[in-house]
């Protein structure tokens, strides 16, 4: 009797462990996650002016303190990078209700064009407006491009230009981490595409998409901090800095593995 009764306490307990297999998993990745930076809300700079006849000071001439303020700098560009930073980039997954059909499945340029403008804007997503604002761009794309398919990095500027009317877009080539950390001090989130199954992210429909696209929003000492939509538990998703270098990858249609190194800079 007693043999049965740990052979049923023993089943009951497989049994639970793996119908709630994937709320303990995300519950253990939760328990590790690292502290984060504070998020920063986008704060325009001021353009000054020194005397009736000065130019204006640039806006690349204001740069991250780290303590959410934005300084004027000297004409060094040797400036001390915060160690850690982090903008407060709005989120929304590409597929904001979970209908992942072939629109939704194919819509990570534009949620994650969207996240930045609406960083820009200080607004914020529900999950209608972002759908609403993902298929607007759909159907533009459909007039402008003849049809809705995977965005290179140039034609993703070429739209964000058309579409949301940005004056400079920059598609950066080969850039380092140090970039990367240089645009987002400046209050810059970073826009990349990438060799989804190189990214190795637990939550997304495995073995994960063939090219993706994403918002780095910050970074720590180890991991840039992301806005990744392709999962709804995409928000503030660490990936270390290793993962994103190697997987950063522009599309390649004859082989994703093969795209170049680049980032899309939206300037304000």
């Amino acid at each position: 009797m007693r043999k049965l009764l740990i052979i049923m306490i023993l089943a009951i307990t497989i049994a639970g462990f793996f119908y709630y297999r994937i709320d303990i998993k995300n519950w253990w990745m939760d328990f590790n996650r690292q502290d984060l930076p504070i998020a920063l809300e986008y704060n325009k700079p001021n353009v000054t002016t020194q005397g009736k006849n000065s130019e204006p000071v640039p806006e690349d001439k204001f740069l991250g303190s780290g303590d959410g303020k934005i300084n004027e700098t000297n004409q060094d560009l040797n400036y001390l990078q915060p160690t850690t930073y982090n903008l407060s980039v709005p989120f929304t997954s590409q597929a904001p209700f979970a209908n992942w059909d072939e629109t939704f499945k194919e819509g990570c340029e534009e949620a994650s064009v969207l996240m930045v403008h609406y960083f820009y804007n200080n607004d914020s997503f529900t999950a209608q407006l972002a759908t609403d604002e993902i298929l607007a761009m759909v159907d533009w794309q459909l007039n402008y491009f003849g049809g809705h398919f995977d965005l290179t990095a140039e034609q993703t500027a070429e739209m964000i230009k058309k579409y949301f009317g940005y004056k400079k877009v920059e598609v950066i080539k080969n850039p380092t981490v140090d970039d990367i950390k240089n645009h987002i001090s400046k209050q810059r989130p970073v826009i990349i595409p990438a060799a989804g199954k190189m990214l190795g992210n637990p939550y997304f429909i495995q073995p994960g998409p063939n090219y993706h696209m994403l918002v780095i929003k910050g970074y720590t000492k180890t991991d840039f901090i992301t806005n990744d939509p392709g999962t709804k538990r995409g928000e503030d998703f660490l990936y270390s800095y290793d993962t994103i270098m190697e997987a950063m990858h522009d599309w390649n249609k004859e082989d994703i593995n093969l795209g170049a190194k680049k980032i899309i800079i939206i300037y304000p």
